[in-house]
């Protein structure tokens, strides 16, 4: 057959094709793809879900679902959260955060409050928000509403209402807030205890201004203490991608429940590296009970100084580890005073429960009632003993609780770099002191084994070893009973707290 015969009968088909498109057209029907192109991809009929369930694709889809159906469940408890500031911006008065004592590394999760226009108008800044009340109820972190004049809450289906701070708690960064709407949503909570390290979570909230984002990752730790953004911390911390924006919102298990609340980043650059820190929702229901009953958070107190043990100070009491809690001033009259607790004691568990640091029983003292009694394990001179207190509510302030002319110091306080006097009345005052018995430090030398091992201008000396002194005669006198190279054990009062040191005379 010649070429030209061949492209004839090509173009015959092709006009035929096009004709019988042309009146499918006109008559209203498709033809299919198939029929008329066979280089078009034919979709396939979707496969028996079943059937692949034990497919890598289908474990695969069935974390999706799971992370679908917690998305579908908390979207409604998830709400934005809008703060206004007046006025003039100063980081040292009410009306912004304070973030001084803020790291540098958790700053970009505090709302950003734009810079003040010309008329002052209001600054803005935003974080998240979880129902916890069908009848207007929400949480979020006491640095989201923090010296805010005016909030404004975006719920889900985008109405704003006007927030009122009903309570708030700077000690573990919670706040609630009020909404007048009803009908809402409440998020279910969970135990926090229960979430373990490797277990998948879901973050949702407004990171940016974003609303309704949801992240998933996996509890990368628990238990964390001593980050710097609160007084009490026992923080989760995980991978779930968190952004400035998603301060206050839920970080949730794949059951639904909420297991914590999203309260910070560390971060280099200002976004997500992957580590972010929840409240558990244990801590979160015990402030919760408090601030929504009349707005004010009560917690026990026990009155004592206390400080963390390391393998000196635990060697010379003779305790044989670092895990306990060394007490080093207990306030007159107090519970623990009460209890029979001394300077010295080795505080090891509260209730049974062991306290290894002073952030674990500090934690574990201020979750517990103002009234509650609570079992106190300790050692004192190498033998286990058990106290019972009754705590109080804690204080609202936080606390526990002279220029004479120096005598000569001779040996061994020469050697040491000391220079001590008397403590009088005036002394006391200036240096902030709450004994009135004691040697007062009036010098160091910088360049002395006093100053190399902690010692500082101001601080008073309660006791050496296990001995009291008042006088400047018996700090010599104790020092030179201790002989040889062994650190000696100092009872030091500074600006009213108690603390002991190692002396060591070496240096």
């Amino acid at each position: 057959m010649s070429r030209d015969h061949t492209t004839r009968n090509n173009s015959r088909s092709i006009t035929n094709r096009n004709r019988a498109m042309a009146i499918a057209a006109a008559a209203g029907m498709a033809l299919a793809p198939t029929i008329l192109m066979a280089d078009v991809v034919t979709l396939n009929a979707p496969r028996n879900a079943s059937s692949a369930a034990n497919t890598p694709i289908g474990h695969a889809n069935a974390l999706s679902e799971a992370f679908r159906s917690v998305a579908a469940s908390l979207r409604p408890s998830v709400v934005q959260i809008i703060a206004s500031t007046e006025g003039t911006p100063d980081r040292s008065t009410p009306g912004l955060p304070d973030l001084r004592g803020l790291p540098e590394q958790f700053r970009d999760m505090v709302p950003r409050m734009a810079p003040p226009q010309q008329g002052q108008r209001p600054r803005m800044g935003q974080g998240t928000g979880v129902v916890i009340s069908s009848d207007g109820l929400v949480l979020t972190n006491n640095h989201v509403i923090d010296g805010a004049t005016s909030l404004r809450v975006v719920m889900h289906d985008g109405e704003e209402l006007e927030g009122e701070i009903v309570g708030t708690d700077p000690d573990t960064d919670l706040a609630i807030v009020k909404v007048q709407r009803s009908g809402l949503v409440a998020a279910e909570f969970g135990d926090s205890d229960s979430a373990m390290v490797g277990d998948w979570v879901v973050a949702l909230g407004s990171p940016f201004g974003l609303q309704q984002t949801v992240t998933a990752g996996i509890v990368s730790a628990i238990g964390r203490e001593t980050v710097g953004l609160a007084r009490f911390e026992n923080y989760i911390q995980t991978d779930a991608a968190i952004n400035p924006g998603n301060s206050g919102g839920p970080l949730v298990n794949l059951s639904g429940q909420v297991v914590g609340i999203n309260t910070a980043i560390s971060s280099a650059a200002g976004g997500n590296d992957g580590v972010g820190f929840a409240i558990p929702s244990r801590m979160v229901m015990r402030v919760v009970n408090d601030l929504a009953s009349d707005g004010i958070m009560e917690r026990g107190w026990l009155g004592v100084n206390i400080q963390q043990l390391d393998e000196d100070l635990a060697a010379s009491f003779d305790f044989p580890n670092r895990h306990g809690v060394l007490v080093s001033g207990v306030v007159e009259d107090t519970p623990a005073d009460r209890a029979g607790l001394q300077v010295g004691d080795i505080i090891t568990a509260i209730d049974g429960r062991r306290v290894a640091t002073t952030a674990t029983l500090a934690r574990t003292i201020a979750q517990s009632n103002a009234d509650a009694d609570v079992e106190i394990e300790f050692t004192r001179d190498g033998t286990k003993q058990r106290v019972t207190a009754t705590l109080e509510p804690r204080p609202n302030d936080g606390t526990l609780g002279e220029n004479a002319e120096p005598e000569s110091i001779e040996e061994p306080t020469e050697k040491l770099g000391l220079q001590l006097a008397p403590l009088t009345p005036e002394l006391r005052s200036e240096a902030g002191l709450e004994s009135d018995e004691g040697v007062f430090i009036e010098g160091v030398d910088p360049n002395g084994a006093a100053a190399l091992s902690g010692l500082q201008p101001g601080d008073l000396i309660v006791r050496i070893g296990n001995a009291p002194v008042t006088t400047t005669g018996e700090v010599r006198e104790a020092l030179t009973s201790l002989e040889g190279d062994t650190p000696i054990r100092l009872l030091i009062e500074r600006r009213g707290a108690r603390r002991f040191l190692l002396l060591d005379r070496n240096q």
